[in-house]
């Protein structure tokens, strides 16, 4: 009997997540300097027009003009704007100048990063359209036989020294568009997504907030605890409802900017069960198994590899894992060293009791794992907390809010 009613449960859940609403559109939210700058973006606009995009520029003064490749305007003549470029193209990118540094936030579909750009012999100004950082040289690596050079805003170049490409740009970065000239045509696709990448940093598309990344062994994690979603009130629960919703330590939406947000597990789950899932990742990311935190543990205990049966046990775990974990501020006592760059910090939890409660702000956090118990209607968790340099596992009702960790899919 209780077999067919977790099969009821694994079915309806499954129904529930194929039908939620559909995620938010894609936001970018760009910071433009004063001076000249290479701009682009990695949203197809809901709106292209430049007089729409541009409005709050426009009405501070701050845009003086704005070029494509082609050497067309969009400027001001006399007291009216004049486009002579038309609409925003997102395979293009722009040449901005600013009398003051300003910002432009573009809203609508996630552009898609496979797309090829054709490049022309020449001059160029063209987009980066990632939402990671990926180094220039590995990015272009596909054209370098007709390439001549790149150049950022910066002025900070990849070219060919003799027999050698020399990369002073490092990683293209989004918001940042970058002039190109060719010998010859071709064709630059940055992304493969048949190619594992780990970025230093990447941008979450739904909200425009940037996390940092690390990769730890074979495996690429987030380096900071995920903050989506819109804050509810600890008095309330988490529901399904198409949102994704957060609570912040004491309902303080600055805690949330320090230390992510706290969520019952269902909701980071997206209301399904299956172990693994993407839940309130985003896409290319999802929610790590009890066994991948496992694999993390032992990577980084100076005593006991993955897969030793010490990370089996239930209970506070390893050597030195959850010191070399933590964060070298923030700890009440007893900060980490840090050496993994996995940058864990004491965000504390939320549970139900009295109406709703938070607690161990800067003594500890917990972490959920995808991997539910069902007889106990909990999942599992771990647990970093200040005395200890060990990492504790067990299992938590569902109804408490807890920190969430993505790890990158491979």
């Amino acid at each position: 009997m209780r077999t067919f009613k977790i099969i009821c449960l694994m079915i309806f859940s499954m129904l529930v997540y194929h039908t939620k609403a559909q995620q938010p559109p894609a936001i970018h939210n760009i910071q433009l300097q004063e001076g000249y700058s290479f701009v682009s973006t990695y949203v197809s606009p809901a709106d292209p027009g430049l007089m729409v995009l541009l409005e709050d520029l426009l009405a501070d003064g701050s845009l003086e003009f704005v070029r494509n490749s082609a050497g067309q305007m969009f400027h001001k003549v006399g007291q009216v704007w004049v486009n002579n470029i038309g609409n925003w193209n997102t395979d293009e990118a722009y040449l901005f100048l600013m009398n003051s540094p300003a910002g432009i936030t573009i809203e609508g579909e996630l552009f898609d990063p496979a797309t090829p750009l054709s490049l022309n012999v020449g001059y160029q100004f063209v987009s980066y359209y990632i939402t990671e950082y990926i180094d220039a040289l590995q990015a272009c690596s596909g054209i370098l036989d007709v390439l001549d050079f790149i150049r950022d805003s910066e002025g900070q170049v990849l070219r060919k020294i003799g027999p050698y490409w020399v990369n002073n740009i490092g990683d293209l970065q989004y918001g940042e568009g970058y002039l190109i000239k060719m010998n010859e045509a071709g064709e630059l696709i940055y992304f493969d997504d048949t190619t594992f990448n780990c970025p230093m940093a990447f941008i979450d598309p739904r909200d425009g907030q940037e996390y940092n990344a690390v990769m730890i062994g074979s495996q690429c994690w987030m380096a900071e605890n995920i903050n989506a979603g819109e804050i509810i009130n600890g008095s309330q629960s988490q529901i399904n409802n198409g949102i994704i919703e957060k609570f912040c330590y004491d309902n303080d939406f600055v805690n949330c900017e320090i230390y992510g947000g706290l969520y019952q597990w269902n909701e980071m789950m997206d209301y399904t069960t299956i172990e693994g899932v993407q839940g309130i990742c985003l896409t290319g990311w999802h929610l790590p198994t009890d066994e991948e935190w496992k694999q993390l543990e032992g990577e980084v205990d100076s005593q006991y590899g993955y897969p030793d049966p010490e990370w089996d046990y239930p209970g506070d775990r390893g050597f030195d894992a959850g010191l070399n974990l933590r964060s070298d501020t923030g700890w009440i006592f007893y900060n980490g060293t840090d050496p993994y760059e996995f940058a864990a910090l004491p965000g504390g939890n939320y549970s139900t009791w009295n109406n709703g409660s938070y607690y161990n702000l800067t003594h500890g956090t917990k972490w959920w794992t995808s991997t539910i118990h069902y007889v106990q209607s909990s999942a599992g968790y771990r647990e970093l907390y200040w005395p200890l340099f060990t990492v504790f596992r067990s299992n938590l009702n569902c109804d408490y809010g807890l920190s969430v960790r993505c790890i990158k899919d491979q």
